[in-house]
């Protein structure tokens, strides 16, 4: 079974163009409160990332204006959350991490709140993430939230066991 590869998006690359305004980030940074959420529209509008079927364009949007620090290959969610979580920070990590994982695969709108906290985070961190890959993952949550879950449960846990493990 082929599995389509979710790089070199056109949605991202254009994002990355309108955020290199500053302006145009604030303004998408916010989305996340209902009050001011229209101050996003004009911006969400630009990319294309406007209607209830485009949901998962305009929380990459919003997301990607918390933390720009995007590496196309990079960190899936799961590895990003693993950094946060190193050393004594991982019990912490791994309670939030479980709490995203938690939100109900048809409510992509309770993804994105626990999304944002995390993404806060990553911008404060350094960390970069591979919104190519989010971006996949967020508009195939409402057919294959339990599959996308799961991977990043994977990246989550394996990779910490891994990194455990003796060579």
């Amino acid at each position: 079974m082929k599995t389509e590869s979710p790089t070199n998006e056109p949605f991202i690359e254009q994002l990355a163009r309108v955020c290199k305004d500053r302006g145009h980030r604030a303004e998408l940074r916010r989305y996340w409160s209902n009050a001011t959420r229209h101050y996003a529209f004009p911006v969400l509008g630009r990319l294309g990332a406007l209607g209830e079927h485009k949901l998962p364009d305009a929380l990459t949007a919003a997301l990607y204006a918390e933390n720009p620090n995007h590496q196309p290959g990079g960190n899936s969610l799961g590895c990003a959350a693993l950094c946060l979580g190193d050393g004594d920070a991982f019990e912490s990590m791994e309670r939030h991490f479980r709490r995203l994982l938690a939100a109900n695969g048809n409510e992509l709108e309770e993804l994105g709140d626990g999304l944002h906290r995390l993404f806060i985070r990553f911008g404060r961190e350094g960390i970069a993430i591979d919104y190519n890959r989010l971006l996949w993952d967020l508009r195939r949550w409402a057919k294959s939230a339990d599959v996308i879950k799961t991977s990043w449960a994977c990246d989550f846990w394996q990779a910490q066991a891994d990194t455990a493990s003796p060579q």
